[in-house]
C-alpha cells in the first residue's frame, strides 16, 4: 500500500499533510508528541486520541452523516489517514452564500450535529471553520477534540461554539443561520430539544468566564473509550 504526501501543515495538537493513498488524495494526520507531558503518558495519550478519533468517525461515516471516510489507522504511530473533501470552508462560504442557499446549509448542519449528539458524541470544536461546503453537500470535519459523553452540556458546547463562530465573521447572518439550524436540530434530535436549549442559554450568560469554561471542557486531556 503506497502512502506518499505532497504538502503538510502543523496545527496545535499534529501535523497534517495532503497526499495520496492507493491513488487517492487524502488527509494524513499524525499526533505531535509534547515535550511538557512524560513520554510514556504522552504516548498513551496520542494513541488513545488517535482511536477515539478513528472510531468516532467510523461510526458517524457507517451512519450516513457527511464526515471523511476513514481509511487507515496507525494507532501506535498516532496517525490517521482520511478521505480528502474538495470544497470551501464555511467560514469562507459564508462570505458570499446567497440566502436560501445559507437556510439549507444550515438546515443540513442542524441536522447531523442533532444526529451526532444522538449518538452521545460532541466534535469539541465545532465551528464554521471545520465544516467544508463541498459539491455532495456539507461535511464536518477536524473530530481530533471529539468525545463521547451523556452529558447534554457538550452538546450544548458545540452549538455555542457554532454560534460563536459565525458571530465573530458574520454577525449579520447569525439569526438567519440559527433559526434554520435549530428548526432541524429540535425535528432530529432524539432528547430533550429544551434541555439544549436551557443549557445553551446557561453557557451563554456566563459572560466573560465563558471561555475560561469552554477551554477547560474541550481541551482537557481525558481518555475515551
Amino acid at each position: 500500500m503506497a502512502l506518499s504526501s505532497e504538502s503538510n501543515l502543523w496545527g496545535a495538537e499534529a501535523v497534517i499533510y495532503i497526499g495520496e493513498f492507493l491513488g487517492r488524495k487524502v488527509v494524513i494526520k499524525k499526533r505531535r508528541s509534547k515535550p511538557y507531558r512524560h513520554p510514556v503518558y504522552d504516548a498513551i495519550f496520542i494513541q488513545a486520541r488517535t482511536r477515539n478519533e478513528a472510531k468516532i468517525l467510523a461510526e458517524l461515516y457507517a451512519a450516513g452523516l457527511k464526515v471523511p471516510a476513514p481509511l487507515l489507522v496507525d494507532i501506535e504511530k498516532g496517525a490517521l489517514v482520511m478521505e480528502y473533501i474538495e470544497g470551501e470552508r464555511l467560514s469562507e462560504k459564508l462570505a458570499d452564500v446567497e440566502a436560501r442557499e445559507l437556510v439549507e446549509i444550515a438546515w443540513d448542519i442542524g441536522r447531523q450535529s442533532a444526529l451526532m449528539h444522538n449518538r452521545k458524541i460532541y466534535h469539541g470544536d465545532f465551528t464554521i471553520a471545520n465544516i467544508i461546503y463541498s459539491g455532495r453537500g456539507v461535511y464536518i470535519i477536524d473530530f481530533g477534540l471529539a468525545g463521547y459523553s451523556t452529558d447534554i452540556e457538550e452538546y450544548a458546547i458545540d452549538i455555542h461554539l457554532l454560534q460563536k463562530s459565525i458571530y465573530s465573521l458574520y454577525p449579520h447572518l447569525l439569526k438567519p443561520f440559527m433559526e434554520s439550524y435549530f428548526k432541524a436540530y429540535r425535528e432530529y434530535y432524539s432528547g430533550s430539544f429544551d434541555e439544549i436549549m436551557y443549557k445553551l442559554r446557561e453557557i451563554s450568560t456566563r459572560g466573560r468566564y465563558i471561555d475560561r469554561e469552554l477551554r477547560r471542557s474541550v481541551m482537557r486531556e481525558r481518555y475515551v473509550g
